[in-house]
C-alpha cells in the first residue's frame, strides 16, 4: 500500500553499486528506512538529486510502508519546504549534521512509533533556523528540548542550589561525586531551559563556555541513554565555535 508521507531525512547509506538506503524520521510511522534503487546511476542522478537525503533535509514522499525487517521503497520525492539559507551557511550545516545523529540515536534507542508532536516541533525548529541569521545555543537548546519528549527533561526547581547533576537530572545543595555543573555554566544551563529560540540566538558567551555546555549535554544523553555515543560531528561544530 503507497502512502503520503512527511518525513525529515536523517542520513543516507550507498547500497551496492547504485542504490541509496536512507533512514528518515516520519510524522506517521516514526523512525523508518528506505531504498531508492537506482538512484547512483547516471539515469538515476538526473531523475533525483542525492542533496534530497542530506540530514535534516524536510521531505514528503510517496512510499510503500516497510514490514518488519524488510526496507520501504520511496517514489515521488519533493521537499516539502525547501531551505533557503541552511544549504549555504556552514554554521547551520554543521548543527544540522549533529543534530542528525543526535536526533537519529535518541529516536533508534527510544524505538518510538509516530510522534506528530516531536516531528512538528523538529520541523517548526529547523525552519526556524533557516529563516534566522544567528544561532547562538540553538543545538544546545534543541537536545535538551528533546528531552521533554524522552522523559528526562532536567529539574532545574531548586535553582539556588549550586550544582546541577547530570546523573540525577536535578539540582542539589550537595556536591555530586562526578558529572555535575557549577558556577557560571550552571546559570548558562539553567537560563537555556528557560529561554525561548528568539533568545537563545541572541545569547553571548565564551567560546570555552560553549563548548563545556555542549560536552556536558553529551555526557547528560550518554547518562540517561544506554547505547548514545558522542556524535561523529561534534569536533568539526567545536571549531566553528572558535571562529565564529
Amino acid at each position: 500500500m503507497n502512502e503520503t508521507v512527511q518525513a525529515i531525512a536523517l542520513g543516507s547509506v550507498r547500497y551496492g553499486d547504485s542504490s541509496l538506503i536512507v533512514v528518515c524520521y516520519t510524522k506517521q510511522f516514526g523512525l523508518q528506512s528506505y531504498i531508492l534503487r537506482g538512484m547512483l546511476s547516471a539515469k538515476g542522478k538526473k531523475k533525483l538529486s542525492k542533496s534530497f537525503f542530506e540530514p535534516l533535509t524536510l521531505l514528503e514522499f510517496v512510499a510503500k510502508k516497510n514490514r518488519e525487517n524488510k526496507l520501504g521503497y520511496l517514489k515521488e520525492v519533493n521537499l516539502l519546504h525547501p531551505y533557503t539559507s541552511i544549504p549555504f551557511d556552514l554554521r547551520k550545516k554543521a548543527v544540522v549534521f549533529f543534530l542528525a545523529e543526535v536526533i537519529h540515536q535518541v529516536l533508534k534507542e527510544e524505538q518510538q512509533g509516530s510522534n506528530p508532536n516531536l516531528f512538528n516541533y523538529i520541523k517548526n525548529q529547523l525552519l526556524w533556523l533557516d529563516e534566522h541569521y544567528e544561532i547562538g545555543l540553538f543545538h544546545l537548546k534543541i537536545m535538551l528540548d528533546l528531552t521533554k519528549f524522552m522523559g528526562f527533561y532536567p529539574n532545574i526547581s531548586k535553582k539556588d542550589a549550586p550544582y546541577f547533576d547530570l546523573e540525577s537530572g536535578c539540582m542539589s545543595f550537595s556536591k555530586p561525586k562526578v558529572h555535575y555543573i557549577q558556577g557560571t555554566l550552571k546559570v548558562h544551563w539553567i537560563n537555556v531551559l528557560g529561554m525561548n529560540f528568539e533568545e537563545i540566538s541572541k545569547v553571548k558567551i565564551l567560546k570555552e563556555e560553549k563548548t563545556a555546555l555542549l560536552e556536558n549535554a553529551i555526557i547528560y544523553f550518554k547518562l540517561h541513554l544506554q547505547q548514545f555515543k558522542p556524535p561523529k560531528s561534534t569536533e568539526i561544530l567545536n571549531e566553528l565555535f572558535k571562529i565564529s
